[in-house]
């Protein structure tokens, strides 16, 4: 990595810490908006008419870019952030066949939408960032995600509602570290009449932080080359590192997956695959079945 572009994560990572700038609670983050949010409803941030039209808007084009089909089956990933979900995923499944629920796709979206309009200057970029600008810092929209954090995870939430309503099949990604988040979706997809089939792709913390940081850094650096317009998306360290318990021992996403497999009865089909390397080969190494749904979960044959 080039000296300048070291210096800048550095920079970022500063800027990410608790109680900086670039998190998801910070003053310029979009929920804090009164103009897009207020602070209805037992003080949950609830979007304003025109706020709610917007998301409307994403959703649709969100779900248009999708020919999925109607079959009520989901699977679920599950895994550390930079672990290889979506590669493992698209090797096991026809994405077409499904409308993929990423909230880092309404981060992208956000950002985009507050470029056009402006509000990316006028509110999302805090004063901190314009400064350091000024002074010849160069900085790519993903880097302020945290920013659109919140609103982004609103937009997964209402899509995934909507799709599950509708019957589409969804393909979810449910990196959590708590385990009564994927109980929840387990429960909905239920109610819904779904058949799962949970997908968990592992790999140790420093494969995952080095993961993170080639993405990001790939992203940057094709953004201050002109060639890419939002640049790579900065994980902070911190939340990397959160997902994992200690060393040796199963991270919080892996426990949280079989939880689910374990209690949800519309769980058909557990899959384990885990990983020594950023970008090395995800083999298969235990794979559950139920025979049908709240049967035992079995090893497969």
């Amino acid at each position: 990595m080039p000296c300048d572009a070291a210096a800048h994560v550095e920079l970022i990572h500063s800027l990410s810490v608790p109680g900086g700038p670039l998190t998801a609670i910070a003053r310029t983050a979009t929920v804090n908006n009164p103009v897009w949010f207020s602070q209805a409803f037992g003080g949950d941030a609830a979007p304003t008419a025109d706020r709610d039209l917007l998301q409307r808007r994403l959703m649709g084009e969100q779900l248009a870019a999708f020919s999925a089909e109607w079959r009520r089956q989901a699977v679920v990933m599950a895994g550390p952030p930079g672990a290889g979900k979506g590669t493992v995923c698209r090797a096991d499944f026809d994405p077409s066949g499904f409308v993929v629920i990423d909230a880092d796709e309404f981060k992208a979206a956000l950002l985009r939408e507050a470029i056009s309009d402006g509000s990316y200057e006028s509110w999302i970029k805090p004063t901190v960032v314009k400064d350091l600008e000024a002074r010849g810092e160069r900085f790519a929209p993903m880097e302020l995600a945290s920013l659109v954090h919140e609103e982004s995870s609103l937009l997964a939430a209402s899509m995934r509602a909507s799709a599950v309503s509708d019957g589409w099949n969804i393909m979810v990604d449910s990196v959590t570290s708590d385990a009564r988040a994927p109980l929840g979706l387990g429960r909905q997809l239920m109610s819904a009449g779904y058949r799962v089939t949970v997908v968990d792709v592992e790999v140790p913390f420093e494969v995952s932080a080095a993961a993170i940081r080639e993405r990001y850094r790939d992203g940057y650096e094709r953004a201050l080359a002109g060639e890419e317009t939002l640049g790579g998306r900065w994980v902070p360290s911190e939340y990397a590192r959160g997902v994992f318990n200690g060393s040796g021992q199963p991270s919080k996403p892996e426990l949280a997956a079989r939880v689910l497999a374990e209690r949800c009865p519309m769980v058909m089909e557990y899959r384990l695959y885990p990983g020594s390397e950023p970008n090395g080969p995800r083999f298969l190494d235990t794979c559950l079945i139920r025979r049908y749904p709240g049967g035992p979960l079995i090893m497969a044959d």
